[in-house]
């Protein structure tokens, strides 16, 4: 507890009185239309559809509680929409070649499949980087967060974000800095690269632990989502190839394909993809469930060693909304102020391993691999799509008992609260959600990460990491949030 100043007094008697924002900007910046065969297809995608705001399933405001305001945020988001990666896409080509090489006719929903092509146009410069679409959630990302919070940020004032060191996160990154500052960007904004690979000393020091953690495996859902996939898919399978005639044979891989080439095509052209007319309402979240198993058992809750590559950043993460330092240091040995607003850009698997270790799904009992449960949090749409995002808010609040309205002549109370967002969803903590808005006090929050920071084990031994000179004995999760002179940190121009 701490007796506020007369300046957070101020701002803060602003949210006191104030109504929810009328913001210009639509919080679904990206179009959702219905297919001929699904009322919101891109809406089931997991991982691979566009951008997807919330849903509000507790029903929790966004808008800042009464007496509080947002004192610090952090916001840590996946890249923006993408072309397919090199695999992925030589999937796509092979089925095109056979498609060409059968003889058939396809009727109803697969009609399309003799005029059917990879939609990439110059594959060698597009695979594997962000397209059109992820350019504009990227940009209007930006511009959302500096119209949502424009006391965290001064007009003028150099402002920085960090990315792990892969071409699309960096292309996310500088795309936001460029929709958050506009045309001042090239003067007063940058990127912070952060890589650990390579780097003994930074073991467990990056935004993609994983890297420096031997032991680290994905199984990408294992037997879990086998198992479902061999129930759910028989079924489409059977009733697609029922609409072709002729010695075109449909693999469960085919199947398989169509709702990741719904949501890529849709988000490579701007356009809905015919592959999002095949599916139904049904198949696609019986899809929807196979993507949840795979992150569930594959990097999330369900696993053993993934789910702690990002309890040490977490930690760290903490730490700094609870500090009172303002500055960190540059590579040339000069300060710089720690943005209030802390924006960071990585992977999904990362993304995954923070949203597990932040504690909001504590609650959600294992996923069945042979029963989809509708009712269930773990939805990866909500959290994971392309540009997913969490963000923890600190939230500076009167206390109970504090008079209220504030006046400057009679100081107050405060306590600072933490509250976590899932694509700008609220999802309160199961074990902690009794203050303004279902936030947790963020002491307790801390509290609640530092003892599941202990209970996880020493990382490098888990990671079975080798032991050289510079291997830090403990890792440090996220130092590079203040210390720019690292050699595994680079700052570049936005």
């Amino acid at each position: 507890m701490h007796i506020s100043k007369l300046g957070a007094v101020s701002s803060l008697s602003t949210a006191v009185h104030a109504t929810a924002p009328q913001y210009l900007a639509p919080s679904q910046d990206i179009n959702f239309p219905s297919s001929k065969s699904a009322t919101n297809p891109l809406q089931w995608l997991g991982a691979n559809g566009p951008w997807y705001a919330g849903p509000n399933v507790f029903g929790i405001s966004p808008e800042v509680p009464q007496n509080c305001y947002v004192e610090k945020a952090a916001y840590v988001s996946r890249h923006g929409s993408r072309y397919p990666d090199q695999g992925a896409y030589n999937g796509w080509v092979s089925m095109y070649e056979r498609f060409q090489a059968a003889n058939y006719t396809a009727h109803g929903s697969l009609s399309f499949l003799s005029d059917w092509q990879p939609v990439l146009t110059n594959p060698t410069a597009q695979i594997a980087m962000e397209n059109p679409t992820g350019a504009k959630e990227s940009y209007d990302f930006g511009y959302t967060l500096r119209t949502r919070y424009p006391d965290l940020y001064h007009d003028g004032d150099e402002f920085m974000v960090w990315a792990n060191n892969y071409t699309r996160v960096l292309q996310t990154a500088s795309m936001f800095v460029r929709g958050f500052l506009g045309f001042s960007a090239s003067q007063k904004g940058s990127v912070v690269s952060v890589t650990s690979r390579g780097f003994p000393a930074g073991v467990g020091d990056s935004l993609a632990p994983s890297d420096m953690c031997p032991n680290f495996k994905d199984d990408e859902g294992g037997e879990y989502k086998s198992t479902w996939d061999n129930i759910w898919i028989p079924p489409v399978q059977k009733r697609l190839q029922a609409l072709i005639k002729g010695n075109l044979t449909l693999t469960a891989s085919d199947v398989n394909q169509i709702p990741y080439l719904c949501g890529f095509e849709s988000h490579i052209t701007g356009r809905l993809s015919p592959w999002c007319d095949v599916f139904n309402d049904e198949e696609l979240r019986r899809y929807e469930y196979s993507n949840d198993l795979r992150y569930y058992y594959g990097v999330g809750p369900g696993t053993d060693l993934p789910k702690k590559m990002m309890t040490p950043f977490l930690n760290a993460l903490v730490g700094i909304l609870r500090s009172e330092v303002t500055n960190g240091t540059k590579a040339d040995g000069s300060s710089f102020d720690i943005p209030k607003l802390l924006v960071s850009f990585l992977n999904d698997g990362q993304l995954t391993e923070l949203v597990t270790a932040s504690g909001v799904f504590d609650a959600q009992a294992p996923l069945s691999a042979t029963k989809k449960d509708d009712n269930r949090l773990w939805v990866g749409s909500r959290y994971v799509s392309m540009r997913g995002t969490i963000a923890f808010e600190t939230l500076n609040c009167v206390a109970k008992g504090s008079p209220t309205p504030f006046s400057p002549s009679r100081p107050t109370t405060n306590d600072t609260y933490i509250r976590i967002r899932l694509n700008d969803a609220v999802y309160p903590l199961p074990f902690c959600k009794n203050g303004p808005g279902s936030s947790c006090r963020l002491s307790d929050y801390a509290q609640y990460v530092g003892n599941k920071y202990a209970s996880e084990g020493d990382w490098i031994t888990n990671c079975n990491v080798t032991i050289v000179d510079d291997t830090p004995t403990k890792v440090r999760g996220a130092s590079f949030f203040t210390e720019l002179s690292k050699p595994w940190v680079t700052q570049v121009a936005a």
